[in-house]
């Protein structure tokens, strides 16, 4: 969200509102911030940073594949998908430090490390012993698109930097004997329950293999947050296997609202508790539909 433009940027405004009310530590957005058949021009993402300045308090962003791997679509302007993404790290990513109009967070930032210079996405933080990060895996088969130019090639690149920075997010939790794990990703990693496609999405694959031997490994709460189906869910969809239809019980996935159901969730964290999350939705009443 936003979604349909420009109509939903009042929408979007009215959840901005919304979320302030409830004065968060801070809030993440999971990225697509307008259509795959909007327009990826310069002003799209200058009207969203505008839009993010108005959180009052620290905002994490992780990008959407409509803001970019989709930007080769005719209707969204035939615009190469890495130019794009490179803007996007220019404009939302120029530091370590969160978005948001209100006081900022500082992130361990993937980039500080030369090795990882271009992943300036993402990024880790930590808060009542809870170990929260966002990795950048998007929808449209994470960019692993053959008929595009680059995107095989970039998908690698990518995913590599992936699999390196999700180990150092449990080697941070490990270290610091954190109580949970928050992650947060725009793709829906799983196939729909009772699909034939396997366990994971196309461009997911080694992402999945990794996150169930590490949340094995943790034994300790794991929340993974993430958008791009538009589909409101709490759920357990981590299986042991491929074959097994037993569900990893300390991994929790959760799916946000978006497109047409412009509201938000509210995650209450208490290290104390044996689950440590908490969901609930929060509706925007100007938003009903």
């Amino acid at each position: 969200m936003p979604y349909y433009l420009p109509e939903d940027y009042e929408r979007f405004d009215n959840v901005i509102e919304t979320v302030n009310g409830e004065s968060p530590s801070f809030t993440v957005h999971v990225g697509d911030t307008k259509s795959g058949a909007a327009p990826c021009s310069d002003e799209s993402y200058l009207q969203t940073l505008s839009q993010f300045a108005q959180f009052d308090h620290p905002l994490v962003y992780t990008p959407g594949d409509n803001e970019w791997t989709d930007c080769h679509r005719e209707a969204a302007g035939g615009w190469d998908p890495l130019g794009r993404l490179g803007l996007i790290r220019e404009l939302f990513f120029s530091n370590s430090k969160s978005l948001g109009g209100g006081s900022s967070m500082e992130l361990d930032v993937q980039s500080a490390d030369p090795r990882c210079s271009t992943f300036v996405e993402n990024g880790m933080w930590r808060k009542e012993n809870v170990v929260f990060a966002t990795l950048h895996l998007v929808g449209s088969r994470n960019n692993k698109q053959p008929d595009v130019p680059g995107a095989i090639e970039e998908f690698h690149a990518r995913d590599e930097a992936n699999e390196f920075w999700l180990n150092l997010i449990f080697d941070e939790a490990e270290r610091s004997k954190a109580v949970a794990v928050a992650l947060f990703i725009h793709g829906n990693p799983f196939p729909e329950r009772g699909s034939s496609s396997g366990e994971s999405k196309p461009g997911m694959e080694r992402f999945v293999s990794q996150l169930r031997d590490l949340t094995v490994r943790f034994e300790r709460p794991i929340l993974l947050t993430h958008g791009d189906s538009h589909y409101f869910r709490i759920d357990k969809p981590l299986m042991l296997s491929a074959e097994s239809r037993d569900s990893i019980e300390n991994f929790t996935r959760l799916e946000v609202f978006g497109a047409r159901n412009m509201h938000a969730l509210r995650v209450d964290v208490d290290p104390r508790s044996d689950r440590v999350f908490t969901v609930s939705g929060l509706i925007v009443e100007k938003n009903r539909r």
